[in-house]
């Protein structure tokens, strides 16, 4: 043990002593590096390549000179067109046979025949009516539990086919701001509405309308 502390207390003692070493050269090694430095340069100026300036020298370029006459003659716009205000009759066709035309008549109006029954309900089929179906039976859509716990509110905008019966024959989604779960109940419900059918003059035909369905917690 009384080795060991002596070996400790020897190293202890040895550290203050290179320190101060350390100290007493730190003057010379700023010299040193200085010098270093000094030197750097010095050989950085002495071998770099001299400076010599060149005056910027033009290309060899031809020029062409082109005469321009003094008087350039510039053509007059065209005139402008006066348009007619008062509508010109047109001329008549000579060769064309009106003598046999019959003249328009509107009477036999009420005893033209029925229009052809409609076609399917296709999303792109136009059919036309003079009345529009009338909602008899609006079906309220069932609110879903979970979005009436998460306070989900909106509108579900349905397009049927009113059939000539008066029932829903096909239902398409149109537009919505709710889950989906909420557009299902609306679909079904749409199923169950019921209409008086439009009428094309006296004929209950094919339409569609577009009914919303509003879900509102209040």
């Amino acid at each position: 043990m009384t080795h060991v502390a002596s070996v400790a207390d020897d190293h202890l003692a040895s550290v203050p002593v290179a320190n101060k070493d350390f100290k007493g050269r730190y003057g010379s090694y700023i010299r040193k590096a200085m010098y270093g430095a000094l030197f750097l340069h010095v050989a950085l100026f002495v071998l770099s390549p001299p400076f010599t300036f060149k005056p910027y020298q033009l290309k060899d370029e031809q020029f062409e000179v082109v005469d321009v006459p003094d008087n350039i003659e510039i053509p007059p716009p065209p005139k402008e067109i006066q348009m007619s205000s008062v509508p010109v009759e047109a001329a008549a066709d000579e060769d064309a046979d009106t003598e046999d035309m019959p003249e328009t008549t509107f009477d036999d109006f009420d005893k033209m025949p029925p229009p052809p029954p409609p076609g399917g309900g296709g999303g792109g089929v136009f059919l036309a009516f003079d009345e529009p179906p009338v909602l008899l039976h609006f079906e309220t859509p069932l609110y879903p539990e979970l979005a009436r716990e998460a306070g989900i509110e909106g509108t579900v905008r349905i397009k049927v086919l009113v059939m000539t019966d008066g029932k829903v024959g096909s239902v398409e989604l149109m537009s919505s701001d709710v889950t989906p779960a909420m557009e299902k109940t609306a679909l079904n419900a749409a199923r169950r509405c019921r209409f008086k059918p439009a009428k094309q003059r006296t004929q209950p035909v094919k339409a569609h309308v577009v009914i919303p369905f509003n879900f509102r917690l209040h």
